[in-house]
């Protein structure tokens, strides 16, 4: 936005900030008239060039940085999932320990740098949006709350607050209402589906104590990660070797899955090139006739595809979200992947988390009294929310005429500038 701040006093704005799995977001809103002024995104990205733990790179700049220099230094994705593994302390680039709560750090400063240039002076206080649930387990979830707020305090936040995502999506929502509706705001992100029955109404617009409209929340992991991974597991797998067999001392075997089900996630991709079972694959290569299957998968993990491939498979399962049908394509000059990917066969891989979305939504609706005639409004917000699978849930639930949904990825963002302390 090009906005002058010349008009705007400093006390009167407010900053949110949505630290997403896959994507986060700043926004800024004047609460004098309660218009959003400023918004920016950036992909959840880090890039670390190899042997320079001094140097990280964020967003896109990261992803063009890492395929620039042949993507081999480090590459850190999902950082979000990191916060609540209180048994990972710290991992070593370039000689150096960087924490999960310094990577986020990264993060949420360049974020707020953006904010600055364009406001022109420093920002001092945040509302940072958190899941309905980090994790079932207390001391994650009281660990990954520690290392949230440690991050924005040290990308120079001096007041933080934080406040749930879906909470902050109904506030999004709640502006542009004429009555009083009791809503169920569904926040699809990258690694977690969050759930909230609120209350809203035009006339508590700027109330700073929403908590009594809080009827419900709640969440799952489940989210547009583990779709891109069901589509890795069932598509592309088999043309990296899963399935075939070799010979070994007159008997048939299949090579083992150990591989393929560490491929299922492209994070930690970049320890397989030294693993055990990446050097096995040589073996089975040559004990399965030279099968080009698993020279695929060779070839895969020692050239640090395994990133851009997922970016394919991420795009393929966009396009499913308006067309029946899809064609995934990965070509590189020494490895050639493609398969077609059916909106039905799609359907049918990630079936297992969409019926557990559709049972958590029915039991947080019985547990909290409510039926679906109940809900005046479901408001469907997150990247993952654009899947014509979930939309099915919610439309066989409530009805497709209750169905809303808004800016999908800066909803949250927005509803968080709009919480004041």
């Amino acid at each position: 936005m090009n906005m002058s701040t010349k008009q705007f006093q400093k006390e009167n704005l407010s900053c949110g900030l949505d630290f997403g799995t896959s994507n986060s977001v700043i926004s800024i809103t004047d609460l004098s008239s309660r218009e959003e002024i400023f918004t920016t995104s950036l992909q959840s990205i880090l890039y670390f060039p190899e042997g320079d733990a001094n140097t990280c790179y964020v967003g896109r700049e990261a992803e063009e940085k890492y395929v620039e220099e042949g993507m081999k230094g480090r590459l850190l994705k999902s950082v979000k999932t990191l916060l609540k593994q209180d048994k990972f302390l710290f991992t070593w680039i370039g000689g150096r320990k960087v924490t999960p709560d310094q990577m986020a750090t990264y993060i949420i400063r360049k974020l707020k740098e953006q904010a600055e240039e364009f406001l022109g002076f420093p920002i001092d206080k945040v509302t940072l949006g958190r899941p309905a649930i980090f994790s079932e387990k207390e001391q994650e979830e009281k660990t990954a709350v520690a290392r949230l707020l440690t991050a924005a305090r040290n990308a120079g936040f001096n007041e933080v607050q934080l406040q749930l995502e879906p909470i902050a999506a109904a506030l999004s929502y709640e502006r542009g209402l004429q009555q009083a509706e009791t809503v169920l705001v569904a926040d699809f992100g990258g690694g977690t589906s969050d759930f909230t029955i609120i209350s809203l109404s035009p006339d508590k617009i700027g109330r700073k104590d929403r908590s009594h409209d809080i009827l419900a929340h709640g969440g799952l992991y489940i989210g547009g990660d583990l779709f891109d991974s069901e589509i890795m597991w069932h598509r592309i797998t088999p043309l990296l070797g899963r399935g075939v067999e070799y010979q070994s001392y007159g008997k048939s075997l299949e090579v083992p899955h150990q591989l393929y089900r560490e491929l299922r996630n492209w994070e930690k991709s970049f320890l397989l090139k030294d693993s055990k079972p990446r050097r096995m694959m040589d073996k089975y290569y040559v004990f399965s006739n030279n099968d080009p299957r698993i020279n695929n998968v060779r070839v895969l993990i020692d050239h640090n595809y395994v990133y851009s491939l997922f970016k394919e498979i991420e795009k393929s399962k966009i396009r499913l979200s308006g067309h029946d049908q899809s064609f995934l394509q990965f070509i590189k000059e020494d490895l050639s992947l493609e398969t077609d990917l059916g909106y039905n066969d799609y359907e049918q891989m990630i079936g297992t988390h969409i019926a557990a979305i559709e049972s958590y939504v029915k039991n947080m609706l019985a547990a909290s009294g409510y039926s679906p005639e109940q809900i005046d409004t479901v408001y469907l917000t997150g990247g993952s929310s654009l899947s014509r699978s979930i939309q099915g849930v919610f439309a066989g639930l409530f009805g497709e005429g209750k169905l809303r949904s808004g800016d999908t990825f800066h909803s949250v963002a927005h509803g968080l500038s709009l919480c004041t302390a």
